[in-house]
């Protein structure tokens, strides 16, 4: 179990995040959904390390991480256990697919590349990419270069993978090649934190679903429960925003 306590940041005067705190059970989906400048990827950069919070606190795999104050030490011992899946892929352009996901684990890891190329292309099979491994991103297409960077993710068999909008650079003819990959990790009970505008995966795939606005958490709630009977006046407001193809 993941448990995020009272992470707080400002950017100036801007206070993006107040006092936020949600917990993330082992195997749970958890969707947060709401409108932009909400927060949502500002939240995940601070559970990520990516960074620096203000104040607040997660507890991880037995251990309590400082976000504002954690050494170095303990932000790399951290960021070993999750996977991040950035909106635009931030993959290596002189690297194939494969050396892409292998990377972190020659070099951070110090690991074998025969071992590193095996794990890897154990990866890049579970995400449909292991005939693409041998190609460089600039071959392959957004949502193929996407798979990749959720293969690179998930090859060290995090204990979470945080997803920022993972399909939001790419075409809508694209974006289903990337949650079908999203939907087969769900079902395999891996841990993920995933900020997305897909409403339709949110409500279908997501364990729980938490919805920001003015950088705290306006309602919490099960994933069709929120859809169906949303608590609060401005997550029924959101919805039929959304509804109305706003």
């Amino acid at each position: 179990m993941i448990q995020v306590h009272n992470v707080r940041k400002r950017f100036g005067d801007n206070e993006v995040l107040k006092d936020v705190s949600f917990r993330v059970d082992d195997g749970d989906v958890i969707a947060i959904l709401g409108p932009s400048g909400s927060g949502k990827t500002t939240l995940l950069r601070c559970l990520s390390f990516l960074e620096k919070a203000d104040a607040g606190k997660v507890d991880f795999d037995d251990k309590t991480y400082d976000l504002g104050s954690a050494s170095k030490k303990e932000i790399l011992q951290y960021r070993r256990k999750i996977g991040f899946v950035f909106q635009d892929y931030q993959l290596f352009g002189n690297k194939t697919a494969l050396g892409n996901v292998t990377e972190g684990l020659i070099v951070a890891r110090k690991m074998k590349r025969d071992e590193a190329e095996k794990l890897g292309r154990e990866a890049l099979d579970k995400v449909g990419m292991l005939d693409r491994a041998d190609y460089y991103p600039s071959k392959l297409s957004g949502g193929q270069q996407q798979r990749v960077a959720i293969a690179r993710a998930m090859v060290s068999d995090p204990g979470v993978i945080f997803f920022d909008e993972p399909t939001s650079a790419l075409d809508p003819e694209l974006t289903g090649e990337v949650l079908d990959v999203m939907k087969k990790l769900a079902e395999n009970r891996t841990t993920m934190v995933v900020v997305t505008h897909e409403m339709e995966f949110a409500r279908r795939v997501a364990d729980r679903v938490i919805f920001m606005e003015g950088g705290l958490i306006v309602e919490e709630d099960g994933a069709e429960q929120f859809f169906t009977a949303p608590k609060t006046q401005r997550a029924a407001e959101f919805l039929r925003g959304i509804e109305a193809g706003f």
